[in-house]
């Protein structure tokens, strides 16, 4: 498990911090983890290479601190999603998806992450509604989802279902930046796919 960064990273004046990250964004975003170069992040922090080891243990700790940051902007933006279509978990993940893969800022680090994934990448992303650790996350969803919209069966595994969902959506983003989708034809795609779950559990009336 790689170790978090130092303190020092954290006691960092607001300002270095945010050019140190946006270093790492930079280098991460263009190359694979293990590509990656503290030189490059250095040279782009502006600071000396000694500077990077007083707040980072390695280049795996810089990345999956960063790594973990979006993750948790990704749930919080899933949360506000949520409450927007009043907990309608089905109309809430096609605003979601559409809302992640337009974004800008955060489209080159996910597109790189998602097409160079090894297993902690992969597990993180699947259980990113369900992760024990994070499970605060998993209780406000449940709180905010409608399951009255939902049949009995799928209620009682909101777990899987959710993890379920996360793997569709993993998967559709990571054929939307491979093959380069348009917008439209990869939201087309992921409509599709999550129709057949929605046809399994939503409760007809």
């Amino acid at each position: 498990m790689t170790e978090l960064p130092k303190t020092t990273f954290f006691n960092l004046p607001s300002g270095k911090k945010h050019t140190l990250i946006e270093a790492l964004q930079k280098e991460f975003s263009h190359v694979p983890l293990t590509d990656a170069s503290i030189s490059n992040i250095i040279q782009y922090a502006n600071i000396p290479r000694g500077s990077f080891y007083q707040y980072f243990h390695n280049k795996e700790d810089a990345f999956y601190y960063l790594f973990d940051q979006h993750i948790s902007i990704t749930i919080e933006t899933f949360l506000w999603i949520l409450k927007k279509h009043d907990g309608n978990l089905f109309e809430a993940m096609v605003d979601f998806f559409q809302v992640i893969i337009s974004d800008e800022e955060n489209y080159r680090f996910f597109k790189n992450v998602l097409l160079n994934m090894n297993h902690r990448m992969e597990d993180s992303f699947t259980n990113i509604f369900t992760d024990e650790k994070k499970k605060g996350h998993f209780d406000q969803i449940t709180k905010i989802v409608d399951f009255k919209q939902l049949k009995s069966a799928a209620q009682n595994e909101f777990s899987q279902l959710m993890k379920l969902l996360s793997t569709i959506t993993v998967h559709a983003m990571t054929q939307k930046y491979a093959k380069d989708l348009p917008l439209e034809l990869a939201l087309k795609n992921y409509r599709a796919q999550l129709e057949l779950v929605k046809n399994g559990v939503i409760e007809r009336r």
